[in-house]
């Protein structure tokens, strides 16, 4: 297939300027070579690549990069054109366009469930701990920041694309189809038990609310137990990013309790670019 230079009024420009402000909730926007390596070592594949002149030439000439040419299409934009395009200030001379995974449920001893996350570097973030430590997925209520946007995708490294991660999930659908035997455990500023003196059992629904209002009332309600981190120094609060950190870095390696047998996700097929 090859690499195919593309003008500024091309039509494909037009779709991929729809791609970077949201407009296809199927598709989402990869900015950089890195982290585009990155996710091709995990076995995910965008359906379009577009690169500047110079590196687009450079990329030509590598194996692997050939090889990614023969089953994705490939593009050559001008740089400028590319960095009107890029969701970053700076961009890397690189863009690709990823399927978004279209999971529908999770299974798992360790989930987690954001309540109205509300900026996308911290949705990002979480999911990219999610990842390390070793949660079986994520879900995220309506009013959390878009998971799958471009900035959301490189604060998790790419992991929003390998982890699941469900959109748009209010709590009574996903406690009463996905977390049904799991106890839910939600971290607050203030009030809960102490982190590090906690006894905590799987499996276990983990609740991280709004940045700035804390929990909904009705997720509040059905909590088994609020978890918070003592501070020292003055602090009163923690970015929630860190909080989660904290909490899955202290749940590590916790063996697990009996759970119900659940299916597990599934991924359908996106339509290509």
């Amino acid at each position: 297939m090859g690499w195919t230079p593309l003008g500024r009024h091309n039509p494909k420009v037009a779709e991929l300027r729809a791609i970077a402000r949201g407009a296809r909730e199927e598709l989402t926007l990869v900015d950089g070579r890195k982290l585009v390596e990155d996710l091709l070592a995990r076995g995910v594949f965008p359906v379009a690549v577009f690169a500047a002149t110079k590196l687009a030439e450079a990329l030509a000439a590598e194996p692997s990069w050939a090889r990614l040419a023969q089953r994705a299409s490939c593009f050559v934009l001008a740089e400028e054109v590319l960095a009107q395009l890029a969701p970053t200030k700076h961009t890397q001379g690189l863009l690709a366009v990823f399927p978004v995974p279209n999971h529908r449920t999770i299974a798992g001893q360790l989930l987690l469930y954001l309540d109205r996350v509300q900026d996308p570097a911290n949705v990002g973030a979480i999911v990219r701990v999610a990842a390390a430590f070793g949660a079986a997925g994520v879900a995220c209520s309506p009013g959390t920041a878009e998971p799958f946007s471009p900035k959301a995708i490189r604060a998790s490294a790419g992991h929003a694309l390998t982890l699941p991660v469900l959109r748009r999930m209010d709590w009574q659908r996903f406690r009463q189809r996905v977390a049904a035997g799991h106890s839910v455990v939600a971290a607050t500023a203030a009030g809960g038990c102490d982190a590090f003196t906690w006894q905590p059992a799987l499996p276990m629904v983990l609740v991280l609310g709004n940045e700035g209002q804390g929990l909904d009332p009705q997720i509040r309600d059905a909590v088994d137990r609020l978890v918070t981190i003592p501070l020292q120094r003055g602090v009163e609060s923690l970015n929630v990013a860190v909080a989660c950190g904290i909490l899955l870095a202290r749940l590590r390696g916790l063996a697990p309790g009996p759970i119900l047998e659940a299916e597990g996700g599934s991924h359908d097929p996106t339509p290509g670019y």
